[in-house]
Order: structure tokens, then C-alpha cells, then sequence
């Protein structure tokens, strides 16, 4: 049977029951760095011998390859398009959807690698860049090295506390614009981190930003109107979707009791779950996230079974929605109201220090300073650092632009 919350119990106690520190945890680190290595104790079972190590992974395989597709037919039937609204906005919600598709099957990836050779997971990942317009190594540092292991806390650059419009609406339409600049700012500390310790990370990405950047600047030079309608757009929604899916399965949910990262966490009531059949159909199952934190590097293929034997047994049920549709209704429009799990109104001190603290310190050398390796992103410094640019593309292991002077 379900836990419930039974009369007046608090959260505190509700914590104290549900959540307990477990055995040691997955390889966070190294599953991130490689797009993942399959967990232990997830119990999955990989085909060694095939193209893919998983055959679900076919299916990612084609909702990219339609992607590439309809975006080529949308730019090759511009005049087409362009001369009936109704057909401009189809072709506008098919693309976005396609894209932020690519994103979730991204997120995906970078947990757990699909293809068993390397270079066509190389390959793979270039491609999946160009699906929503951002590259994939940023997941590393921006989702598995900091949310994935201080979720919520000061750590997590993207947590969700950082959002305190009154209206709640707006916390929903600005989360990714917020916490952008942020995560960005991470992303290159962490790289010009990878950079100085020479690793292969470093150069993986730098081509991933090479390949993207050539391609985008092609397509705008080639036709800019196409360019913004048919690649631009779609992609900007798939950045601000998959960011904003942070907005609604973490605000109002409980906070990691052990906020060490050497440990595994079993919190139960940490994330929030969309369980209908037609979300996870459409997102790759990334609607069961509770499973997810526990174990991100079991394949997406059997979250929805394992939340069933592991998760929902423990989890408070308002943490398992079944509709996503009707919850961004109600958390955001009517009554809109922003609330926890137990229906408690959303309280942030107001003497809470709201500045992100730095994690990448944590993966350094010993002796290395977070000066050693940290970015300007002031304008004065993206100026001083765009002439050497084009060096460090071509040249990843040329000295880092954050010591050009």
C-alpha cells in the first residue's frame, strides 16, 4: 500500500520515515564524463555485441533521424508554409516538439550511452547537438555533476529557489531565462577546469561547439528568415523546455537529507512524477524522475517499471501526477498557486543567500585554485576572450582564453 499522510504529520517526520540513507553511490562522475556507464545495481542488461546497447534506443534513433527530416521539408517548402498560418503553426509545433524531443533523448545520452563503439556515439552526440541547438558535453557539468548531485541545494545552479515571482506563472515562464547565465557560467569554469588537466573531455566539447557553431552560421548566412523560423525557434523551446522540467518536478518537493555526495540518498519525496502513459510515450520516460535520482544511469527503457516496484510504494502520492497538463494548469494558472507536495504554501527565508557555491573545486588537483581556472564573463571579458576564439576551436589545447590578458 501507498505511504500516505496521515492526519497532521509534518514534513519532518514525513522525511524522517521515508528517507534513508543508502548503500555507496553509481559512479555519478565517471557515467557523466562518458555519456554514461551502465550503473551498478540498476540491474541492466546490455547487448554487447550489437550497434546499440540497448534495441529501445532504435526508437530514439528515428525520432532524431524525423527531426532531420521535416526540417529539411520545411525549409525546402518555405513558400509553401509561409503562404497559410494554420500550416506555419503546425510546422512551428511539430519542429519544437521534435527538437525538444532531441533534448530529452539528449538527457538521455548523457546518462546512459547508447551505441557500444565509440566513435559512432562520437558521432551520435554531434548529431544530437544540432537537434536542439546546444552541446551535449554541457550536460555533464550542467545536469550530472552539480543537479544530479546536490539537487536543490546552493550547489545546483539550477534549483529552484532562485525563482520568487509572486504571480507563479511567471516563475514557470522564467526559470530557464534565469538560471541560464548560471549554468553557463559552470559549464565553462568546469571546461576551462578540463582544459588545464588536458582531458579528452575538453577536446570532445570543443568540437561539439565547432561543429554546432559552423552549422548554425551556415543556415543564417545561407537564408536567416528559414534559419529563425525553422531552426532557431524550435530550438529556443527545447532549451527552455527541458530546463523548465526542473520547475516542475523539484519546486516544492523535499530537499536531499544528506547532502554529501558519497552517499546515496533514497528520498523518496525529492522529485515530483508524471506517470500518464502519453508524456513518457512523447518525453522518453523522463516524466519518472524520483527513479531517475536514484539510479541515473539505468536506462529509460525501464524507469517506468522500476518506479512502480521501487518508488511508488514509498513516495507521497501528490508527488505522482498523472497528468502534466493539468498539474501546469493548476500550479500555474488556476488557482496558480505555488505549494509543496503536503499543500503548504512555498516559503523561502528571507535571509537566504541566494548565490550559487562553486562545485568544480571538487574535481581540481590538489593545489589547484578556483582562480587557477575560472572564466570572466563580464562583457569586458567576453570581449578580451573572443580574438583567441577561433585558436582555441581549432586548437583546444591552446591556453585558456579566461588567462589571455
Amino acid at each position: 500500500c501507498r505511504v500516505r499522510n496521515e492526519g497532521n504529520e509534518t514534513r519532518e517526520s514525513i522525511k524522517e520515515r521515508m528517507c534513508a540513507p543508502g548503500a555507496k553511490p553509481e559512479a555519478v562522475a565517471a557515467s557523466a564524463g562518458q555519456g554514461a556507464k551502465a550503473s551498478r545495481g540498476t540491474g541492466d542488461q546490455f547487448n554487447k555485441n550489437g550497434v546499440l546497447r540497448n534495441n529501445a534506443d532504435w526508437r530514439c534513433i528515428l525520432w532524431i533521424a524525423k527531426y532531420f527530416v521535416l526540417s529539411a521539408l520545411a525549409w525546402a517548402y518555405d513558400d509553401v508554409i509561409a503562404a497559410s498560418l494554420p500550416l506555419s503553426v503546425a510546422t512551428f509545433v511539430v519542429l519544437s516538439y521534435y527538437s525538444f524531443a532531441g533534448a530529452t533523448i539528449v538527457h538521455n545520452t548523457m546518462h546512459c550511452r547508447c551505441f557500444n563503439n565509440r566513435d559512432l556515439e562520437h558521432v551520435w552526440h554531434q548529431l544530437l547537438s544540432l537537434t536542439y541547438g546546444h552541446p551535449v558535453s554541457t550536460f555533464v557539468p550542467g545536469h550530472n555533476l552539480s543537479h544530479h548531485r546536490y539537487t536543490q541545494t546552493r550547489m545546483d545552479p539550477m534549483r529552484t529557489s532562485k525563482l520568487r515571482y509572486k504571480w507563479n506563472v511567471m516563475n514557470g515562464i522564467m526559470f530557464q531565462p534565469t538560471v541560464a547565465r548560471d549554468v553557463f557560467k559552470m559549464d565553462m569554469r568546469y571546461l576551462s577546469l578540463k582544459g588545464l588537466q588536458g582531458e579528452g573531455f575538453y577536446r570532445k566539447s570543443c568540437q561539439e561547439w565547432l561543429v554546432m557553431g559552423v552549422t548554425q552560421i551556415g543556415m543564417l548566412v545561407l537564408n536567416w528568415r528559414k534559419f529563425l523560423l525553422y531552426v532557431w525557434l524550435p530550438h529556443f523551446f527545447a532549451q527552455w523546455g527541458i530546463v523548465s522540467m526542473n520547475m516542475l518536478q523539484h519546486d516544492g518537493c523535499d530537499v536531499n537529507v544528506d547532502q554529501d555526495s558519497s552517499v546515496e540518498v533514497k528520498n523518496y519525496n525529492g522529485a515530483r512524477n508524471f506517470v500518464g502513459p502519453v508524456v513518457n510515450f512523447l518525453t522518453f520516460n523522463n516524466g519518472y524522475h524520483t527513479i531517475h535520482h536514484m539510479h541515473p544511469t539505468m536506462h529509460w527503457s525501464r524507469l517506468a517499471e522500476e518506479h512502480t516496484r521501487q518508488v511508488q510504494p514509498h513516495v507521497h502520492p501528490n508527488l505522482d501526477q498523472q497528468c502534466m497538463a493539468r498539474y501546469i494548469y493548476k500550479s500555474f494558472v488556476s488557482p496558480g498557486l505555488r505549494v509543496d507536495y503536503l499543500g503548504d504554501p512555498v516559503v523561502f527565508p528571507e535571509d537566504e543567500d541566494v548565490a550559487d557555491e562553486d562545485w568544480t573545486i571538487h574535481h581540481a588537483d590538489d593545489g589547484m585554485k578556483l582562480a587557477d581556472y575560472d572564466v570572466d564573463l563580464t562583457p569586458m571579458g567576453i570581449l578580451k576572450a573572443l580574438p583567441m576564439l577561433p585558436f582555441k576551436l581549432l586548437c583546444p589545447t591552446y591556453s585558456p582564453v579566461n588567462k589571455v590578458d
